[in-house]
């Protein structure tokens, strides 16, 4: 059954044989999971083996493009990879921006399946009916930049996913590119497509349109979500600073201990004029770049044009600052690019470079071990040790492991680490999502709960705020689909209850990933469960409800779950660092972990029961942290259950 917005084929590429095959999309995997993310789990269950070295020809690299993709929606241009990560051996998907979604549906594509290794460098080209597996040895040991500049010479109009040299060496805190300008992976996507031998995909400009079931309805809806977007305060921000702008608004609204602009553990207010150049400097030297129908230019190409790192250029979404004073900025882009290039999470690695440098303060690494004395805020350092990793060098061989193979490699340091699922709790190495700071809301608690580990995106809420008051935890609630019976639940008094809300922010994420939405906050307040289900039906010509779709999301993230249980996730590994219940110090004081309200100190037991409360919102067994049976029976999941 052909459905309106839907490519309608699953492309399948075996790179251990080199064969391709075609398979119709099916009405059981629209209706089921919609597409994206979704679809992608679905085929997850498939393809990936269970227990299957995340390295092995038996794991799958499997591309996801929503029904939104491709057409005029605002911010539809989000593409999700799902793989087995070999940080840490859970399956997960990541997203990224850019036009791939809309290049692969072009071809006739939603859904891509890349299974087996080959046994040389090879890139796969995509166009129509023609598939091909290209020689990649010429690529080989280039970096992102170099690998993406080439292939778009040789096949542009196109978009391209691609692997630097962290990938092509099997560093576990790699990360894919959609081009230049789109993160995808953190956790080791790139080494994934590193230990088949695959360089690159490539996908051109194909031959088919999308086609829309109500043109006219669909146009309406997108001129309002047009007009409410340009219309938006924020928007000029965003185009003149980027993200990079807005987290430094944020600051000086808000200042966190610790946080990553001051790398203090006291930021004042006389750190504001340094924030304030940070971001001066960085409107010179940054162009906007809009990913495919996106009104909002958040990812930016950035060049340096004067100092000692005069002509260095960077492409992505934020410029992360780099420690210490004088030329802030020109170390910071000298050093995103280096990661950039690299393929290396820039965040996974910071937490690394903090925990060897504190280890070496505490005696357990000597500078013999690693090579030279670590010093965070010193870029020549910083770039030597993550060049090691990248090119497995030395002490960089272990480093390339990620936290949980520094933690093999030396016991003594297993309780200085602080990881959820082996993944570094995002901006650990400066603290900004770090409960003892900003207490516990659901961008922090769904880093226990997410199978991916730490990591914050799918926990959106009015708590990446302070002190928002329960009703507009309400409101939002009624914007993401929440039932009117439930609200009540999940905001109780003058608060909220993190457990139980952090369930629908998780759905609302699962929602967004299927169909192809961008779920950056300043995206996502553009929409409603309502609108979204317009959008859908208009697209489609389906007569879905919003209940309709929100099913589809939690069914999506239950599958998730699942296939996570079967490769022996469980609620063990859904507990918090230890390190969170460790007061930080600040000066005369000491900060504990407390909740959103900062009214009470947090205990492990206050952590554990709202875990239970999760597990009961979610309808999971809160022993194990499992779907039950009833549950997976009420998501038609159980055959998914054996």
């Amino acid at each position: 059954m052909k459905i309106s917005g839907y490519a309608g084929r699953i492309l399948y590429v075996d790179l251990t044989t080199g064969s391709v095959r075609r398979q119709r999309l099916s009405e059981e995997a629209v209706r089921g999971f919609m597409g994206g993310a979704g679809i992608n789990y679905w085929l997850a269950a498939q393809v990936i083996d269970p227990k299957a070295d995340p390295f092995s020809p038996g794991n799958a690299v499997i591309l996801g493009a929503g029904p939104f993709s491709g057409t005029i929606i605002p911010s539809s241009a989000e593409l999700s990879a799902t793989t087995k990560f070999p940080v840490n051996g859970a399956i997960a998907s990541a997203r990224g921006g850019g036009a791939f979604a809309a290049m692969l549906k072009s071809s006739g594509y939603d859904h891509v399946v890349i299974t087996g290794a080959t046994t040389r460098p090879i890139y796969i080209r995509i166009q129509d009916e023609s598939v091909t597996l290209e020689d990649a040895r010429e690529l080989w040991g280039k970096d992102i930049f170099q690998t993406v500049t080439s292939l778009l010479a040789a096949h542009e109009p196109c978009s391209t996913i691609s692997i630097g040299q962290a990938g092509e060496n099997l560093v576990r805190i790699s990360l894919a590119y959609i081009d230049r300008t789109g993160h995808l992976g953190t956790g080791g996507l790139a080494a994934v497509m590193g230990s088949k031998n695959l360089k690159a995909i490539v996908a051109c400009q194909g031959s088919h349109a999308v086609e829309v079931a109500h043109r006219v309805k669909l146009q309406k809806l997108v001129d309002t979500l047009v007009d409410r977007m340009k219309a938006w305060p924020g928007r000029q921000q965003v185009e003149e600073a980027g993200i990079t702008g807005l987290n430094a608004e944020r600051w000086l609204r808000e200042p966190y201990i610790g946080d990553y602009w001051t790398r203090s553990h006291s930021p004042t207010r006389d750190e504001a004029p340094r924030v304030r150049d940070f971001v001066r400097r960085h409107k010179e030297s940054r162009r906007p770049i809009a990913c495919l129908s996106c009104q909002i230019a958040c990812k930016e190409r950035v060049e340096l044009k004067s100092g000692p790192y005069a002509g260095t250029a960077s492409y992505g979404h934020v410029v992360q600052p780099f420690p210490g004073g004088g030329d802030t900025y020109d170390r910071s882009v000298k050093w995103v690019s280096e990661m950039n290039r690299y393929g290396l999470c820039s965040f996974d690695f910071s937490a690394i470079t903090y925990l060897v440098a504190h280890l070496q303060r505490l005696g357990i690494l000597d500078e013999k071990t690693v090579g030279f004395r670590v010093r965070e805020d010193d870029l020549e350092t910083v770039l030597k040790l993550a060049e090691m990793t990248v090119r497995r060098q030395g002490f960089g061989d272990i480093l390339a492991e990620g936290l949980l193979g520094i933690g093999r490699k030396f016991p003594e340091a297993q309780k200085h680490i602080a990881h959820i699922k082996g993944r570094s709790p995002v901006f650990q190495h400066g603290r900004a999502y770090d409960p003892r700071v900003r207490g516990l809301g659901t961008m922090e608690f769904t880093m226990l709960t997410n199978p991916r580990g730490g990591h914050v995106s799918t926990g959106g809420s009015p708590s990446y705020e302070a002190a928002r008051p329960a009703s507009d935890f309400a409101r939002h609630g009624e914007r993401m689909g929440i039932p009117a019976q439930a609200i009540p639940g999940v905001t109780r008094g003058s608060g909220f209850n993190v457990g139980r809300f952090t369930r629908y922010s998780e759905d609302w994420c699962s929602l967004f990933d299927s169909v192809g939405l961008c779920n950056r906050a300043f995206i996502n307040r553009f929409y409603h469960v309502n609108t979204i289900t317009d959008l859908y039906n208009a697209v489609t010509g389906l007569d879905m409800k919003p209940a309709d779709l929100m099913k589809a999301a939690e069914r999506s993230w239950n599958l998730w779950r699942l296939l996570n249980v079967k490769e022996g996730f469980s609620r063990k590994d859904d507990r918090p660092p230890a390190m969170w219940f460790v007061p930080l110090k600040e000066d005369d004081k000491e900060i504990p972990l407390h909740d959103y309200y900062g009214t009470r100190r947090l205990t492990p037991e206050d952590v554990d029961k709202f875990l239970d409360e999760y597990y009961d919102e979610r309808g999971w067994d809160p022993r194990t942290g499992a779907p039950t049976p009833e549950k997976l029976k009420d998501l038609e999941l159980e055959k998914y259950s054996d």
